[in-house]
């Protein structure tokens, strides 16, 4: 089921995917969602997104790399210099099966979808880390609203 959608409905199933809501969990590991850019290295992302109250086709998110890890307490640290926010002006979206297909008004492709193997540990990774900073820097974070 490949079918051209609005960006309302594109925001909606972004926020799902993101949120893991309507998949499974396997493993021990929460749901969460990967994105794609032209095809190649899938990245976790975050568990947040923001759409853009001035510009409507432009959608926040926060891509992830692998964490570092704390050698004192072990825990995993994420740079924040490295996991910035990102944008993503979207031309047109797709809904395909599990997968939400962006098109970008740079010409790129980015594909988002639900998070496997490798990805869904780099999301555990932020969660764990996400709940050892201080509130309001979390909520910053989470927020996308600055970097």
């Amino acid at each position: 089921m490949n079918r051209e959608i609005d960006l309302d409905a594109a925001a909606r199933i972004l926020e799902n995917l993101v949120a893991g809501r309507a998949q499974t969990r396997g493993d021990d590991l929460l749901p969460g969602a990967e994105l794609a850019i032209d095809g190649g290295q899938r990245v976790a992302l975050a568990r947040h997104v923001r759409r853009d109250t001035n510009e409507p086709a432009l959608f926040w998110i926060r891509p992830l790399r692998a964490a570092f890890q704390d050698p004192e307490t072990r825990l995993p640290v994420f740079d924040q210099a490295i996991v910035r926010r990102r944008a993503l002006h979207v031309a047109a979206a797709r809904h395909d099966g599990p997968r939400l297909v962006l098109e970008l008004v740079s010409g790129s492709t980015v594909t988002v979808q639900p998070a496997r193997s490798g990805q869904l540990l780099v999301l555990q990774d932020f969660d764990t880390w996400m709940t050892t900073i201080p509130a309001g820097e979390r909520e910053g974070l989470e927020a996308l609203e600055h970097d």
